[in-house]
């Protein structure tokens, strides 16, 4: 559980330091006052990455030289910091409980989050790229030996890519069988998360009360169904040498869901497409917090705008039903029933990157 968080001059919250308990905490506020900069501030915590931008130094507040956000997590009985610097020079520091952080899946191990905004639940109707990167970053977060297989996997595909355009020749060998060993350990990796999230996400839809008929999530491998990744490799071989590229693999899975034999995106409209894509982020909590033993913290940023009222309460209310803790924005608490199954509820208000608690029930 994250319980503490400081943040100094990061886009327009100059300081901040903010105390959380289990539960809901709400950020109100007019649009642009910094209510997500308090989420983002959060997601860099556990993901060294900002959501908001893909070029952290641009966050530094004007006319200050950097950056610094500061989380205090405790676990049990167990407590670590994460502490992140970055400087508008370039550079800065990011360490966990003192020591500095090798890698980011340190993080993601120390500080588990699940993100639900505009961007996140349009996921599914986007193209397989996006749907790759969706699960990817569940299986991530599930398996945290994932990331080296990933990395290995793309680096082989790499090699082997630069190697079919620069010589078009059979010299491909070793690099081929890189891509076939490790290949199959992603779809593995992928697949049994995909599976355990499916599992999951029927009970979520069955607990905010959606029905969708038929619905299944299937993953697609990137070859053909019942042939070995090696066996694709060599079968298009000769196809790639005169291409200059792999065409066969994990880099051209794609993660579907269906209604019937139907993808969703075809079926269903904007808004339950939104629906289904925040249950299964949900799902993905879930599913990390038994595999991991590690519950996340649940980022909804301005989820009330995406959704429409009754399946938005749905969502806070299955996050209720597990406990979770939930750092939510929000223009206005609005309808007080949205938010009954959570305790406590703190409430913060946002004011030109002024941040105030002005209500905490228990």
């Amino acid at each position: 559980m994250l319980t503490q968080l400081s943040i100094q001059n990061f886009r327009n919250v100059s300081e901040a330091s903010l105390e959380f308990s289990e539960g809901l905490s709400v950020f109100t506020g007019l649009n642009g006052a910094g209510k997500t900069s308090v989420l983002d501030a959060v997601h860099i915590l556990g993901t060294g990455k900002s959501f908001t931008t893909s070029q952290l130094s641009k966050a530094i507040r004007d006319e200050q030289l950097g950056l610094q956000v500061v989380g205090r997590m405790k676990y049990g009985g167990a407590e670590s910091v994460i502490g992140v610097r970055r400087l508008r020079a370039g550079g800065g520091e990011t360490r966990l409980s003192g020591a500095p952080v090798k890698a980011l899946s340190e993080l993601a191990r120390e500080l588990p989050l699940v993100l639900l905004n505009a961007d996140s639940l349009n996921a599914l109707r986007e193209g397989p790229e996006a749907r790759r990167r969706l699960i990817d970053q569940m299986v991530f977060h599930v398996e945290h030996s994932y990331i080296s297989s990933w990395q290995r996997y793309h680096q082989a595909l790499k090699q082997r890519n630069i190697l079919l355009r620069k010589t078009r020749s059979g010299d491909d060998g070793a690099w081929t069988s890189e891509l076939a060993a490790v290949g199959e350990q992603v779809h593995q990796a992928r697949e049994r998360v995909t599976a355990l999230v499916s599992d999951e996400l029927s009970e979520v839809l069955a607990s905010m009360g959606v029905e969708f008929p038929g619905m299944s999530l299937v993953l697609r491998s990137g070859w053909a169904a019942g042939e070995s990744l090696t066996s694709a490799l060599n079968a298009c071989a000769q196809s790639d040498r005169q291409r200059g590229f792999t065409q066969v693999g994990p880099h051209r899975a794609d993660l579907q869901c269906l209604l019937g034999s139907r993808p969703a995106n075809e079926v269903l409209s904007r808004g339950q497409m939104k629906v289904l894509m925040s249950a299964m982020r949900v799902a993905q909590g879930r599913v990390l917090a038994e595999v991991a033993g590690r519950a996340p913290v649940f980022l909804l940023d301005d989820v009330g705008a995406e959704l429409d009222g009754d399946n938005a309460t749905a969502v806070f209310s299955v996050l209720a039903e597990k406990k979770a803790q939930v750092l939510a924005t929000a223009v206005s608490l609005g309808d007080p029933s949205r938010w009954a199954d959570f305790a406590p509820l703190t409430v913060f208000h946002v004011e030109q990157g002024v941040i105030t608690e002005t209500k905490s029930m228990a």
